[in-house]
């Protein structure tokens, strides 16, 4: 069982012990009023029929009412069918640079990390696009199809490190490539995110983001890190840190090509460079560029519909309720007297 709303059911721990607290307050300010305005020899013809047992029956009644309407309130989902969705959006895919370079920590918490957070919070932007990932280093490989399921495109993102390719280098002209590869035939606006810091040890990116402009696709590049750069480091399996050294031992300072990645983008009609700076770039590579691209219809396949199963506690709560207004305190021998 799964819930709509499931920050709803925090109210259980509030509205439940609020009305056990009343509950006991205000019997105990009855009694206290009984005795003091009441003479004690009238108390027990006063109180006669009365049975704790209705009253307790009636007050917990009350208390399971309020529990289930919360329940109600939340949501609760039991069993789905898969369905056929139709949504108007985009195609995008986001290729995410996952190079040794990018363990840099010019940007909290790296280089790497940030992308991750990055493509995540467009996930959230593009609800009704469909997502691809394409992870990249010495080579490229489609992690994750075109898909609307937000899960699967999260666990792929979250799934990258360093290690995912083990080939070194940073291939920007076949990550174009193998985005190119994810598209169908036919799709319009055809777009690439595309995170990285811009070291490219291998030459012809802007020959390919030349190829990808002439097959339609729209590239948007993401610098990841700072022009002044930064010292590479690395940990072993002891946790022990060491600086990432070249041939002759020096130590590898990682610098963020910007140059490069604006005119990657510009080779492609519509497209533009953005530095990952604060948390407001993913919402300006949204509005300024994405959210102006005309939107065309998906069919995506096996999309969850759960089943609403509020009515069960909703139904009982109004019983419980009339039960609550039905039951008398007294007995129906004493209400004969």
């Amino acid at each position: 069982m799964t819930f709509a709303h499931p920050q709803i059911l925090g109210l259980l721990l509030v509205f439940p012990p609020a009305m056990l607290v009343f509950f006991w307050w205000s019997w105990r300010k009855r009694q206290g009023l009984m005795t003091q305005f009441i003479q004690a020899r009238l108390l027990p013809g006063l109180t006669a029929g009365i049975s704790a047992t209705r009253q307790k029956a009636r007050l917990g009644g009350l208390l399971l009412a309020v529990v289930c309407l919360v329940l109600a309130l939340a949501r609760p989902q039991w069993g789905f069918d898969w369905e056929e969705a139709k949504v108007r959006g985009l195609d995008i895919v986001v290729a995410i640079d996952t190079s040794k370079s990018m363990l840099a920590e010019d940007i909290a918490p790296n280089r790497l990390g940030r992308a991750k957070l990055a493509a995540l919070d467009l996930m959230q932007r593009a609800k009704s696009d469909r997502l691809g990932l394409v992870a990249f280093a010495g080579s490229a490989f489609l992690q994750c199809p075109l898909t609307i399921d937000d899960a699967a495109f999260r666990q792929s993102v979250e799934m990258l490190d360093v290690n995912t390719i083990p080939q070194g280098g940073t291939a920007l002209a076949e990550a174009i490539d193998t985005a190119l590869t994810a598209f169908k035939e036919g799709d319009n606006y055809k777009v690439l995110a595309l995170f990285s810091d811009g070291e490219d040890h291998d030459s012809g990116a802007l020959e390919a983001a030349k190829r990808a402009a002439a097959a339609g696709l729209r590239i948007y590049t993401i610098g990841v890190g700072t022009t002044a750069g930064e010292i590479l480091r690395l940990k072993d399996a002891h946790g022990n840190s060491d600086y990432v050294r070249d041939e002759q031992g020096n130590a590898v300072k990682s610098h963020l090509n910007e140059e490069l990645l604006r005119q990657i983008a510009s080779a492609t009609e519509g497209g533009f460079y953005l530095p990952l700076r604060g948390a407001k770039t993913v919402d300006t590579l949204y509005e300024q560029g994405l959210a102006k691209l005309p939107k065309s219809e998906h069919l995506e396949k096996f999309i969850k519909r759960y089943h609403e199963r509020y009515q069960w506690p909703l139904a009982l709560a109004l019983g419980l309720l009339l039960m609550e207004t039905l039951l008398p305190e007294r007995k129906r021998e004493a209400l004969k007297r």
